[in-house]
């Protein structure tokens, strides 16, 4: 009993070791390619490419590519896992560092990223703000929340230090605290990216039934159970599939056809007649797919605050529901409804195409 105990503690060690391994040998095939793309000129060295399976952040990196393409054509774009740029045995800063010029633009990825729950995100922030005092910079689209003051506190001297760095949150409760913590450098407030690509979609789709579109991680505000009554009571009035946005697939942004992907996804929730999500990201697919949407909340600010951003808008197609035991009575409401009303493009010609505009005025400025 006890030797076969020693050989699975062994084999486990050794899988793990393989493992380990493999994703170095992984970052380091990655990081040399990269190296040989870095060519003299105009460059962007675009932080943070999501290199998991969360459809949210992989249309942000679709939709960021997108703009760079639009707004900054001249320049070439170099995509950098964070991962791969903080490994030291990659080699990759400091080659980088090496290549980079004083004139070259830094964008980062957006999302829940400037936080200290999880991951490496803000911490390769700190790096990259460091390693480029003279670079202009644009942190793109945040959600902000700390819980440790003295993380926090380090993460503002930091930023703070760099007078070309440009911050942009997601949403109110972020922007009030980065108008406190990041007090020396300019502050605004931006939506998501990936409204963008609300009002420039059709889906022809024949709806029936109501999709959940709900989280399944330490976020979420309703337990199972609670999910499992609300899908039991729902089933009386039509249909019910539920899904995440967190998908398991092996994707990330060197995906070929991740753009054919996401939008694959998207049309999923046009074959609905209404949408119930806790998800920031299921909140915006359902208006690019022009299906209603009932919002409830998670334990964070980030949806809640997120849907102010929609509701004057898009007023018809999305309804914040703050208490579960509400949703049918909201979901009974929308089923009633005759027609569905398309949601217009709004944040791609009221925001993301004044953003460079913005960014060049606050860069001459410094």
């Amino acid at each position: 009993m006890q030797k076969n105990n020693k050989k699975a503690i062994i084999t486990n060690v050794f899988l793990r070791l393989v493992k380990k391994f493999k994703k170095e040998l992984r970052q380091i095939v990655y990081s040399y390619k990269l190296m040989i793309q870095i060519k003299p000129g105009k460059k962007i060295f675009y932080f943070g490419i999501p290199m998991h399976s969360n459809l949210g952040d992989l249309a942000q990196y679709v939709c960021i590519r997108d703009f760079l393409s639009e707004y900054f054509s001249e320049y070439n774009v170099i995509e950098i896992d964070s991962l791969a740029y903080l490994n030291k045995h990659t080699l990759l800063r400091g080659f980088i560092k090496r290549k980079s010029t004083n004139s070259d633009l830094i964008f980062f990825q957006s999302g829940y990223c400037t936080q200290d729950l999880g991951g490496v995100e803000n911490y390769m922030h700190q790096t990259v703000i460091q390693d480029y005092p003279n670079n202009k910079m644009v942190m793109l689209p945040q959600t902000i929340f700390f819980k440790s003051p003295k993380i926090q506190k380090l993460t503002s001297e930091i930023y703070n230090n760099h007078k070309k760095l440009v911050f942009l949150a997601r949403d109110q409760v972020s922007y009030d605290i980065a108008q406190n913590i990041f007090s020396d450098i300019p502050v605004y407030l931006y939506p998501d990216i990936v409204t963008t690509m609300i009002g420039n979609y059709s889906f022809n789709e024949n709806r029936k039934g109501i999709l959940m579109c709900i989280r399944n991680d330490d976020e979420k505000f309703y337990n199972n159970f609670q999910i499992d009554i609300l899908k039991n009571t729902l089933s009386s009035l039509d249909i019910i599939k539920q899904i995440d946005t967190t998908i398991n697939s092996n994707i990330n942004a060197n995906t070929l056809h991740l753009r054919q992907i996401i939008l694959n996804y998207i049309r999923e929730f046009a074959k609905y007649k209404v949408i119930i999500t806790d998800r920031y990201h299921g909140t915006i697919f359902a208006l690019i797919a022009n299906t209603p949407v009932i919002v409830i909340k998670t334990k964070d600010h980030k949806v809640v605050t997120g849907v102010k951003w929609f509701q004057n808008i898009y007023s018809e197609n999305i309804v914040y529901v703050d208490d579960i035991m509400l949703v049918s009575n909201a979901v009974e409401q929308i089923l009633k409804r005759e027609k569905i009303q398309d949601n217009k493009p709004y944040f791609s010609t009221h925001y993301y195409s004044k953003l460079k505009s913005i960014l060049e005025k606050e860069w001459m400025e410094i």
